[in-house]
């Protein structure tokens, strides 16, 4: 298990949260137009969800880019730990399945999943475009996938997705 100082997360994330501030050090030969970091922001959203990160443990942090192809889904699942996801385009239709609610996230929003077998969800592409997601998971280091399969919640997915495209389109 490798430890890291404290000193060394505060300064990453004062790094992160200043948009990666630079202080020079010496440095080996580097072209002068070479910036000494670089950062890209690959999507950004909002959202509204209130949420708190809570780690009783170490734990694995998976960064994932996913893509669900018009007409697909996600398969009825619930999240081992904490996750957030920025849609980057398309629009996620997220079917909750302790009410059978539905919602949809469209480009630069943003969704944060609870966590633990009561909270079993399922996203949905009913567009003509893929869905591309940014996906944050903070997960226990003994979880081999993000997510487990759930059994179906008894939402009525056909009734639900049409019901719920009928009412956007009026």
């Amino acid at each position: 298990m490798v430890k890291k100082s404290k000193l060394a997360g505060t300064v990453a994330a004062v790094a992160i949260g200043a948009g990666f501030a630079t202080q020079p050090v010496a440095q080996a030969d580097v072209a002068a137009d070479v910036p000494p970091v670089g950062a890209v922001t690959l999507s950004r959203g909002l959202t509204s969800a209130p949420f708190k990160t809570k780690a009783d443990g170490d734990r694995k942090v998976l960064y994932r880019k996913a893509v669900v192809q018009p007409g697909a889904s996600t398969g009825r699942h619930y999240d081992v730990g904490e996750e957030s996801a920025v849609i980057n385009s398309g629009t996620f239709t997220r079917i909750d399945g302790s009410d059978c609610s539905v919602e949809e996230y469209g480009a630069g929003e943003s969704l944060v999943e609870p966590v633990g077998p009561t909270t079993v969800n399922m996203g949905i592409d009913k567009g003509t475009v893929p869905v591309e997601l940014y996906v944050v998971d903070i997960i226990p280091t003994g979880a081999t996938s993000p997510t487990t399969l759930a059994p179906d919640p008894g939402c009525d997915i056909d009734a639900i997705t049409s019901k719920n495209t009928n009412a956007g389109a009026k």
